[in-house]
């Protein structure tokens, strides 16, 4: 047993440090896996998103005559075959422009919460948005007894945007997934879809017009803020109905994978996070750690 200072530390031997090791390799390269074929599937998302809705490409293929690619009949249909001219721009014949505010269902801050350890209700902040998606085992808890919560519990869909602080204002992420009921604090703002838009569609287009949000921020240094009306006032494309729901055709089951992926890879993380000091400590033998380690990467 080795000695550290006069303390006496448990210690594996060698050849079962390397064995755990690797065991507990495997669920780091799953959970690799996964988070790298989120981003493709995002990717992917986002690809249709500009190609629709930036570079209106299947407008242009009919405006010269051509069946948009990869694109149905029926779904062809939806789209028109030219543009209009608008104080903001040539828009696809038929759609229009509209202020974020005025498409959205709910556009609020979140409440400044009363902290407490256990029970209460799960709080997202700032820290749980980071790479457009949402982590929630940064989240805190709110004592709803000190402060009602009625009317701002989140719902699928809704996109969360950091609107305070140097480097974090401006930051998107959107719920794919609730694991219990949750909420915002006062650093978070809350944009949801109204009865114009589809979330997808609300979802990817924040995602793209984060390095406009994020320099949108007002204040001093370290007091930095994005105001709710500074939000709502952005320019947002209204297309129809019938595009919207095309879209979101193609693109709701790729979100659905996604927080399916998310969900895997956060137990996998907590599986890990489980096994590691209980191997260390001897109160898990290596051939059941192993054992659980295939049967969750299975």
């Amino acid at each position: 047993m080795p000695v550290i200072r006069g303390l006496a530390v448990a210690c594996p031997s060698l050849p079962e440090q390397r064995e755990v090791a690797k065991t507990l390799s495997a669920l780091d390269d799953r959970i690799t896996l996964l988070r790298e074929t989120n981003a493709t599937l995002e990717a992917i998302a986002q690809a249709l998103f500009k190609s629709w809705f930036v570079d209106f490409d299947p407008v242009r293929a009919k405006m010269e005559g051509r069946t948009p690619e990869g694109m149905d009949e029926a779904t062809a249909a939806q789209f028109p075959d030219g543009f209009d001219e608008s104080a903001l721009g040539s828009l696809p014949r038929g759609w229009t422009r509209s202020s974020l505010a005025e498409v959205c269902a709910y556009l609020n801050r979140g409440l400044s919460p009363k902290y407490l350890e256990e029970g209460g209700v799960l709080v997202l902040n700032q820290k749980c948005i980071r790479d457009f998606s949402v982590d929630y085992t940064k989240g805190r808890r709110h004592d709803t007894s000190q402060r009602k919560i009625d009317g701002r519990e989140l719902v699928i869909g809704d996109v969360l945007v950091n609107s305070t602080g140097v480097g974090t204002l401006g930051r998107v992420a959107q719920v794919l997934e609730l694991p219990e009921p949750a909420i915002v604090d006062s650093h978070v703002t809350v944009v949801r879809a109204g009865n114009r838009l589809s979330w997808p569609y609300l979802g990817q287009w924040l995602a793209r017009a984060q390095p406009e949000i994020e320099a949108m921020g007002e204040g001093s240094t370290g007091q930095t803020e994005l105001s709710r009306t500074k939000l709502g006032v952005m320019s947002i494309l209204v297309p129809p109905r019938d595009v919207l729901a095309a879209f979101d055709a193609v693109v709701e089951p790729l979100k659905a994978r996604v927080a399916l992926n998310e969900n895997s890879a956060r137990n996998l993380a907590a599986l890990r996070d489980t096994l590691l000091p209980r191997l260390i400590s001897g109160q898990l033998r290596l051939p059941e750690a192993i054992e659980t380690v295939e049967a969750a990467t299975a």
